[in-house]
């Protein structure tokens, strides 16, 4: 059954958990983090070495919310840039937008690094609970000062795509009153700010999440098979947290489940970890069928996990096994 090895293409960087908004449908359990931790930078760029050494060509930075750690990335980006590593576009919920002196500081800071890969903001009705919409407004205001908007997306997790489209019209209006100009053209997903696309698109919440997310407010289907998780197919990486732990995963660094945390890269080589990582069965039928290659080796018998049972997404069906210790072990067993 096995045909492919947990192989890495990239590593994520979380500076920080710390965030201003903890959305109740974030993927990160702000529950399980010590949020006043903030990564070395001197030990990031050692560890991006390695990383880039191991074959491993991309990096994302994510948290936690990225402004509130502002000077991390600019220490980084031109390290990056020398290995010839990609910049993957990072997320913010755009907090230190409500600050004009500080978010200047920071793109120029993060202009003068080299960086050019635009950030992909947040809108939307958790969001927005949290972090006035007038502090996106600024940030992308102060943004345009330094990069062009185009390299700007917008991503919008809500239950019903059509609610967005107010907080949209409100955001619009806000920039007009910046003296920007801007409209919305829902055929290309898009918001034409100052004549520049800047594109955006909607998902509904996913589980698991810190905080309950009720069946209707996601979209609860089952599961016949997934994607290639960590293979040369998939999208592997290596998520670095605050604290230099180390765990593997393909999309959200599925924070609730323990059995993904491989290392410790305050006293361990990437290339180590890697090498380790590749010698456990069940991350290599992760990589070549995802989440429900784990269940269909648990039910190669008999049906032990329902097969026609709801998710919201592959990731939920990931921490249900790998936080089950007889359904590891079985699996272990059987390989």
């Amino acid at each position: 059954m096995i045909r492919s090895m947990y192989t890495p293409k990239g590593i994520v960087l979380v500076p920080t958990y710390d965030c201003t908004a903890m959305c109740r449908h974030c993927n990160n359990d702000f529950y399980r983090h010590d949020l006043s931790i903030k990564m070395d930078p001197a030990r990031a760029v050692e560890i991006l070495k390695e990383a880039k050494i191991a074959g491993l060509n991309s990096l994302q930075f994510t948290g936690g919310e990225l402004t509130l750690y502002p000077e991390f990335m600019p220490q980084i980006i031109p390290h990056a840039r020398k290995m010839a590593m990609r910049i993957n576009r990072p997320p913010t919920n755009c907090y230190i937008g409500a600050y004009p002196d500080k978010a200047r500081i920071f793109f120029s800071a993060m202009k003068k690094a080299g960086f050019s890969s635009g950030f992909r903001i947040s809108i939307d009705n958790y969001h927005q609970k949290k972090i006035p919409l007038e502090s996106v407004v600024q940030f992308v205001f102060i943004y345009s000062e330094y990069f062009p908007l185009n390299s700007l997306t917008i991503g919008s997790c809500c239950r019903d795509l059509d609610e967005i489209m107010p907080l949209y019209e409100k955001f619009i209006e806000g920039l007009k009153k910046h003296g920007m100009s801007a409209e919305i053209n829902k055929e290309k997903k898009s918001i034409y700010i100052n004549d520049k696309r800047v594109k955006y698109g909607t998902w509904r919440p996913t589980r698991p999440s810190w905080k309950p997310i009720a069946d209707e407010e996601a979209h609860m289907a089952p599961i016949k098979k997934t994607v290639h998780c960590l293979g040369p197919d998939g999208l592997a990486y290596l998520w670095v947290e605050p604290d230099f732990k180390v765990r593997v995963c393909s999309c959200n660094g599925n924070g609730f489940t323990d059995y993904l945390v491989v290392g410790d890269l305050s006293r361990e080589r990437v290339a180590d970890v890697i090498a380790r990582v590749k010698k456990d069965k069940i991350f290599a039928i992760l990589a070549d069928y995802g989440p429900a290659g784990l269940r269909d080796v648990i039910n190669k018998d008999k049906e032990v996990l329902d097969t026609a049972k709801e998710y919201s997404f592959m990731c939920e069906l990931c921490r249900e096994i790998l936080n089950n210790s007889e359904l590891v072990e079985t699996i272990k067993m059987d390989l």
